[in-house]
């Protein structure tokens, strides 16, 4: 049973706030499992649709007229199980309905005056007789009409794969161990080297086995990587189902599949820039911008955009530019599925000592800072002049340079990574890190050496 930060959340929504929640984020991350097992902790009675399994009641809610009909509605399917303040209404897969009223529409059969599930739901929920919980992967995708957090009635979590705070706690990790490194963080103290080291081995196993429920789950019972690797070509096949399902353009279609693709080869690039010209044909590029291929990776929940600043000065948002970007993998057990062929899982399983931990630790980096709240606040610094920094953020209302280094600790010196020096001085930066397989260790008045796996205890 993995414990899951969403847990927390659904308890505190459940105190404190009388709203309906919309739980989302990509295919298989764990969604409908910690609703189910909060609900069944917490009522008495369920309504639950799951409108993937229930093909037959999407017309249903697709086009409601008010919220009188998704009552009766309701009523109709759940009977008895209707009660009020005992029962909590549970839609799964919502974004089926959003997708049918698409198709209605592009037929020109969508009811104008029809609405949506969520607008449909407001009045239910002020007057307070059930709660409502929705979940839904590709929202950002999939519909259009879709009315996202409407005032005073309607909450939004976000939802990622596992963390590696999240892996830990899979892992059987205690509190303790996990908040004795957190305060060696915050307080820049080395931490004992012993605790270090299992540490660095847990994020080791953590870039081997990445944060699919399934993948771990099958990993922890089996302990059989070519069982993980299987469980990950599943999902990956999943969000290649998608990208034929929701593009309904077909020259869009291959162009966001061939960026997909390519995403593992562009990172084992030198820089790990993505470059267009790499994917799609140079002449069509000429012609078109490509963008809209890059954002529906984003909105789908299978690709980090991490694009560059030209200069290091808060807001960051001004000095960024949509043209240069490097795109992670939003699961790092995707990259090493999908680089398979490199050997790269076996050498990690073999924990060989030459092995490139660069394009893994960086995905790592690009996946803890998006679900930590930087997700469009994430940027990379890049100047032909000064040099290149791997990450940039805001952070505690300064601007923070970090650096991913994959070499052994004492290689990773500062004078090894002179565009971070350079960032520094000409900026007048106040912190910097470089994450590393090192322990905490001050370089500079400014630049810290820290272990990468304390990259968890960025947050926003």
């Amino acid at each position: 049973m993995l414990k899951r930060k969403l847990d927390e959340y659904l308890n505190f929504w459940l105190n404190e706030r009388k709203t309906a929640l919309l739980v989302k984020g990509a295919r298989q991350i764990g969604k409908t499992y910690s609703i189910e097992k909060f609900i069944s902790n917490n009522f008495e009675n369920v309504v639950s649709i799951n409108f993937a399994i229930r093909t037959d009641l999407i017309d249903l809610f697709a086009q409601l007229r008010n919220s009188e009909q998704l009552i009766i509605n309701l009523s109709t399917i759940a009977g008895e199980r209707l009660v009020p303040s005992k029962t909590i209404i549970f839609f799964d897969e919502i974004q089926l309905l959003y997708q049918r009223r698409e198709e209605l529409r592009n037929k020109g059969k969508l009811d104008l005056n029809s609405q949506d599930i969520i607008t449909a739901m407001k009045k239910l929920v002020i007057d307070g007789d059930y709660r409502y919980i929705m979940s839904g992967s590709l929202l950002g995708v999939a519909v259009r009409d879709i009315v996202l957090n409407p005032t005073g009635y309607f909450d939004e979590y976000q939802m990622y794969p596992l963390d590696f705070e999240e892996f830990l706690w899979a892992k059987g990790v205690g509190k303790s161990a996990i908040n004795y490194v957190k305060e060696c963080f915050f307080e820049k103290n080395a931490v004992d080297e012993a605790v270090n080291n299992l540490f660095l081995s847990y994020f080791k196993e953590y870039v081997l086995i990445g944060g699919m429920p399934e993948a771990l789950n099958e990993y922890i019972a089996s302990k059989n990587i070519f069982k993980v690797q299987e469980a990950y070509n599943q999902i990956i096949s999943k969000y290649t189902y998608d990208i034929t399902t929701y593009i309904y353009d077909e020259g869009k279609k291959l162009r966001v599949r061939d960026i997909y693709n390519a995403i593992p080869s562009e990172l084992n690039n030198k820089n790990k820039r993505f470059v267009s010209s790499h994917v799609i044909e140079k002449t069509y590029l000429k012609n078109h911008k490509i963008e809209d291929e890059f954002i529906w990776l984003t909105n789908a929940g299978v690709a980090l955009p991490v694009y560059n600043v030209t200069e290091a000065i808060s807001p960051l948002v001004l000095s960024s530019e949509r043209k240069t970007l490097k795109l992670f993998l939003s699961d790092i057990g995707m990259l090493g599925t999908m680089l398979f062929e490199t050997g790269i899982r076996e050498k990690l399983l073999k924990n060989e000592k030459e092995i490139n931990y660069g394009a893994p630790f960086e995905n790592v980096v690009a996946e803890e800072l998006w679900a930590h709240g930087f997700n469009e606040r994430l940027y990379y610094y890049n100047s032909k002049k000064h040099g290149e920094v791997d990450f940039v953020i805001e952070y505690n209302n300064e601007v923070l340079p970090i650096e991913v280094k994959s070499g052994k600790t004492n290689e990773m010196s500062v004078y090894n990574h002179s565009a971070l020096n350079n960032l520094v001085k000409m900026y007048e930066i106040k912190e910097a890190y470089v994450f590393g397989e090192c322990n905490v260790k001050k370089e500079t008045s400014v630049i810290y050496q820290l272990p990468i796996y304390m990259i968890m205890f960025i947050t926003r």
